[in-house]
Formats: C-alpha cells, sequence, structure tokens
C-alpha cells in the first residue's frame, strides 16, 4: 500500500465540520427545498408558484411578464430545517425589463437559483 494512502482518511476526517445552526438551510436535497417564483403588480396582487428544479431567472421573469406582472421574486421553501430556524428565503424584488436578464437575484440561501 502506498504511504500516501495511509494517510487520505486522517486528512478527510481533519476537514470534518460539525453541523451548526442553520446548516439545514443550504439548499441541498437534504432541506426539502423548494423553487418559488413569486409574480407582483404592485401593489395589487402577488402570487407564488412552486416551480420545477430546472426553471430559471428567465423561466420566472417571463412566467411572471405573462400573468402581467410589473416585478418578480425568487424563493425558496425548505421541509428540513434545524428546530427554530427559518424555513422560506426570498430574493430582492426584481422589476420585468430587459435590463433585469443580468441581474439575477437569487435568495440566501440559495434553492438552486
Amino acid at each position: 500500500m502506498p504511504p500516501f494512502a495511509v494517510w487520505l482518511p486522517l486528512a478527510t476526517a481533519a476537514w470534518a465540520v460539525e453541523p451548526r445552526p442553520g446548516d439545514a438551510l443550504d439548499a441541498d436535497d437534504g432541506a426539502g427545498a423548494v423553487k418559488v417564483c413569486s409574480p407582483v403588480a404592485m401593489p395589487r396582487w402577488r402570487s407564488m408558484t412552486p416551480v420545477p428544479k430546472t426553471w430559471t431567472f428567465l423561466d420566472c421573469m417571463g412566467f411572471s411578464g405573462e400573468m402581467g406582472a410589473t416585478h418578480f421574486q425568487l424563493g425558496c421553501l425548505f421541509a428540513n430545517v434545524t428546530p427554530y430556524a427559518q424555513k422560506y428565503a426570498w430574493g430582492p424584488m426584481v422589476k420585468i425589463e430587459k435590463g433585469a436578464l443580468a441581474k439575477p437575484q437569487p435568495p440566501m440561501p440559495n434553492c438552486g437559483w
């Protein structure tokens, strides 16, 4: 066995980090994260639509425009979080316009936007 094979498990163990409160909000599959697209027509109405993982910022913006919205927000809902942790996250509200194409505004923590 080469000498480096003995050190590999030790090096891996050195990088292990204890989970901290809020770590479950990392948007991995274990967090049970759901992407949400929220068209907004300020100040009249807002809609929140769960969308497939394959949706992008541009999909949400296009969908929101088709719904007659003037703005939209990207969001995440989390099913599996540490006790008392926030179970949702929203990015800033973005006006629907051509300039918005260059400015994706994902929520933090991000669930794949």
